[in-house]
C-alpha cells in the first residue's frame, strides 16, 4: 500500500476523535417523528477533518476516505477494526466529490471542474491514476455495482441532471440515465437493472436503466441526504434531516414503506452498509474533525 504517514499528519492536525451527541428530529409524515431505537454506536473510527466522503467498506476490514477543503484533498485508507493508524494515502484533484471501490481493488474518484466533470479510475494498490472519462456535467457521487466492475456516477448542471454508467474494464461510458434535476444520491439495485435516485425532500425514485422509466416512486422524509442499499436488496437506508441532527428511514424495499427510523450523530454527512448486511458506517465531517461511527443496523 502507498502508506504516508506525513499527508495523514497533515489531513488529521487539529481533530480529535470526537464522539458526536446523537439526536432525533422530525422527518416528514410518512416515517415515525423519533427514532425508534436510542442505542449509540458499537464503535467510532478516527478519520481526518474535513472528511467528504467514503467508499463502501471491504471484506477484510479496511475504507477509504476523501477528505480534505477547498485547496487540497486527500484519499486516505484505514482499517474499521478501530486502528486509527492509516495504512494508505494519496492525494487527488481538489475537485474531488466522491469515492467507490471495486472489490478488484478499482477506486473511482468523482470530479466536478466547473461545468464539467470526470471520473478517475484509480489503482488501489498504488494510488495512480490508470483512466479518465470525460463526463459531460459536473459529478456528484460515484458508486460501484454489484457486478464490482460497473461504476454509476451521479452528474448535473442547472437543467438537468443523469446517472453515467462506465465500465472499468475498459474505461468506457456504456450509458446514460436521466434522473430527477434535484437528484442528491443514488445506488443500483443488486441486479443493476434499476437505480434508486433520492430527491432532498425524501422522494425516492426507482429508474430503470433500459428506457430510463420510473417504474416506482415513494417518499420517506424531509432533508434527504444519502442513500444505501442492504447487500440482499430488501432494505433502503436514507439519511435525513437538517445538520447536526440527522436520522435514518429504513426502508422495506417490497413494501416501499419506512419499517423504522433509527438516530444518526450529529453532523453526519454519508451512511454505507457493510458487506454483511449487519452494520451501518456513518460519516461524521467538520473543519474541526472527523470520524466514522458503527452501528448495529
Amino acid at each position: 500500500m502507498f502508506s504516508t504517514a506525513r499527508r495523514w499528519a497533515a489531513a488529521t492536525a487539529g481533530g480529535a476523535l470526537t464522539i458526536c451527541t446523537l439526536a432525533a428530529c422530525s422527518s416528514g409524515s410518512t416515517p415515525p417523528a423519533k427514532p425508534t431505537s436510542s442505542a449509540g454506536p458499537e464503535r467510532i473510527v478516527a478519520a481526518p477533518k474535513n472528511l467528504r466522503a467514503a467508499a463502501a467498506p471491504q471484506p477484510n476490514g479496511t475504507i477509504w476516505t476523501l477528505a480534505g477543503d477547498g485547496l487540497t484533498r486527500t484519499l486516505v485508507q484505514f482499517s474499521l477494526s478501530g486502528g486509527q493508524q492509516p495504512i494508505g494515502a494519496a492525494p487527488v484533484s481538489n475537485a474531488a466529490q466522491s469515492i467507490a471501490e471495486s472489490l478488484s481493488g478499482v477506486i473511482g474518484v468523482a470530479l466536478a471542474h466547473g461545468k464539467a466533470g470526470a471520473l478517475e479510475l484509480l489503482n488501489g494498490s498504488t494510488g495512480t491514476v490508470r483512466k479518465t472519462i470525460p463526463i459531460g456535467a459536473p459529478a456528484r457521487q460515484v458508486v460501484v455495482g454489484d457486478d464490482e466492475s460497473t461504476f454509476y456516477v451521479l452528474n448535473g448542471a442547472a437543467t438537468s441532471t443523469s446517472v453515467t454508467i462506465v465500465s472499468s474494464q475498459n474505461g468506457k461510458t456504456v450509458g446514460t440515465v436521466a434522473m430527477p434535476l434535484n437528484t442528491v444520491s443514488i445506488t443500483p439495485d443488486t441486479q443493476q437493472a434499476t437505480i434508486f435516485a433520492l430527491q432532498p425532500n425524501g422522494i425516492v425514485n426507482r429508474i430503470a436503466v433500459a428506457g430510463g422509466r420510473v417504474i416506482a416512486k415513494f417518499r420517506t422524509g424531509s432533508y434527504a441526504r444519502s442513500l444505501a442499499l442492504s447487500p440482499d436488496g430488501t432494505t433502503l437506508y436514507v439519511l435525513k434531516g437538517p445538520a447536526p441532527t440527522p436520522d435514518i428511514a429504513v426502508v422495506d424495499v417490497s413494501t416501499q414503506s419506512v419499517r423504522r427510523v433509527l438516530p444518526a450523530p450529529a453532523n453526519c454527512l454519508q451512511i454505507l452498509v457493510s458487506p454483511s448486511g449487519s452494520e451501518l458506517y456513518q460519516m461524521v465531517g467538520t473543519p474541526a474533525y472527523g470520524n466514522i461511527q458503527v452501528f448495529a443496523s
